[in-house]
């Protein structure tokens, strides 16, 4: 079985638009990736807080707008200033 990190942007946006997951879903099994790997790899530096990016993505679970990238999570380069992350 094939799990959500591994598909693409644009199968999840499908998904995710015929509610056939959930953005809550999606964001959680990437969260899941990343704390599974990310000791090994050490490709995040910073993560916001779980149940805060989970209540986010419950709140676009929420909205009627669907569009091709809705409640996809993204990662965000530290090379860029996020309020609230470090940034190098």
């Amino acid at each position: 079985m094939i799990e959500l990190p591994d598909l693409d942007a644009l199968e999840l946006g499908r998904l995710i638009a015929r509610r056939d997951v959930s953005c809550v879903e999606v964001v959680a099994a990437h969260l899941d990736r990343i704390d599974a790997l990310n000791p090994q790899v050490n490709a995040v530096v910073a993560l916001r807080d779980r149940d805060a990016v989970l209540a986010e993505a419950a709140a676009r679970d929420a909205e009627e707008r669907r569009g091709p990238l809705h409640g996809l999570p993204i990662a965000i380069k530290d090379l860029t200033e996020v309020a609230g992350l470090p940034w190098t």
